[in-house]
């Protein structure tokens, strides 16, 4: 796991389905008094790791905590809730790729039925590892986990200043994908550039056949269409490559960054920001093919692709050239825009060489 950094912040791990157990970071005022950081509140055999603060700001708002629980896994019978469907759209996932996705799912959640419809929706693609941007309620986000047999998931601790939050997330599959050390959030001490901290975390795929490991980086940057507003994301965009050029772990660095970017690149200003992960000896634009034949994640007057995935040349070897996809989630599920997401999920699945 990269070495961690000034300003770095720990956040939450959930796992549920198969397994679960829950305890939690020592709240902020006791930590300088409790060297252990962590108190179990649930079932035992906590793995305890090293805690960090860290503090973030909201869009227009003052600066957040950036503290969180880190929870892990036992065995849990029957969590009481139905079984997702697996039939709500198409798969998209296989047993022997890496298949990961991101995907801004609005206000999580819409409204009261919007969790098992998700929960259904992220069974039915069948996605090793996927990115979630705009949490905006952890206990229907428990729920959703409580949902997701075989599942496990992430949870960012970073709060604007007024206490909302639009949380990210991780959401995988326990029997590939496990987690290295603990996640952590990235450049919480520039709240200006980063209101909702990139969150960070190593993972190991093993599908049986194939294993290595790699990093992840879950980002949601400005939104907006004015002149601030695009300036920050430029800057966002400056110091989050110049970040992952200083990985070390993995040697070379094998990173995967997914998310909301709020950024086109088939617009000249749009491409001006992405300069930073435009040079091809070092990285690849998985969603770029998509944005050359016109399609679209952000589902609006723009039809504009702002969600993307990015990884690093160094990954070429361990997962070939990838199949990128936007699957059209609002033909399998009625008024979906208005009750799951205004965003498609953008998805990458990786068959080797």
């Amino acid at each position: 796991m990269p070495a961690r950094r000034k300003g770095v912040a720990e956040v939450q791990r959930l796992g549920y389905g198969a397994r679960m157990v829950r305890f939690s970071l020592v709240a902020r005022t006791l930590l300088t008094a409790l060297s252990a950081g962590l108190l179990a509140t649930s079932v035992a055999c906590p793995t305890p790791g090293p805690s960090a603060e860290g503090e973030g700001e909201g869009e227009g708002e003052g600066e957040g905590e950036g503290e969180g629980e880190a929870l892990g896994c036992v065995d849990v019978v029957d969590t009481g809730l139905p079984a997702p469907s697996t039939s709500a759209t198409a798969r998209i996932g296989s047993d022997t790729s890496l298949d990961i996705a991101a995907w801004n799912i609005r206000n999580f959640p819409r409204d009261q039925g919007t969790v098992p419809v998700v929960a259904d929706l992220i069974t039915s693609m069948d996605i090793d590892l996927m990115s979630v941007a705009e949490v905006e309620d952890e206990a229907r986000f428990n729920e959703l986990m409580r949902r997701l047999p075989g599942h496990e998931g992430i949870l960012s601790s970073h709060t604007y200043g007024d206490g909302a939050y639009q949380k990210l997330a991780f959401v995988y599959r326990c029997d590939t994908i496990t987690p290295i050390g603990l996640p952590f959030l990235v450049f919480t001490s520039d709240g200006f550039n980063f209101p909702r901290p990139p969150m960070q975390q190593q993972f190991r795929y093993d599908d049986g056949d194939v294993s290595f490991d790699f990093v992840a980086i879950a980002v949601h940057f400005k939104a907006g269409s004015g002149a601030d507003d695009s300036s920050r994301r430029r800057a966002a965009f400056e110091r989050l490559e110049a970040y992952v050029g200083s990985l070390r772990s993995p040697t070379p660095a094998e990173v995967v960054i997914m998310g909301d970017f709020n950024e086109r690149l088939d617009e000249p200003s749009g491409a001006s920001n992405w300069q930073p992960f435009l040079d091809e000896n070092k990285y690849v634009v998985r969603s770029r093919p998509l944005v050359d034949r016109g399609e679209a994640t952000f589902l609006s007057s723009t039809n504009a692709i702002l969600d993307h995935i990015v990884t690093t040349r160094a990954l070429d070897d361990e997962i070939g050239a990838g199949v990128v996809e936007i699957p059209r989630l609002e033909q399998d599920v009625t008024n979906y825009r208005d009750e799951i997401s205004d965003h498609r999920p953008i998805t990458l699945v990786f068959k080797g060489e």
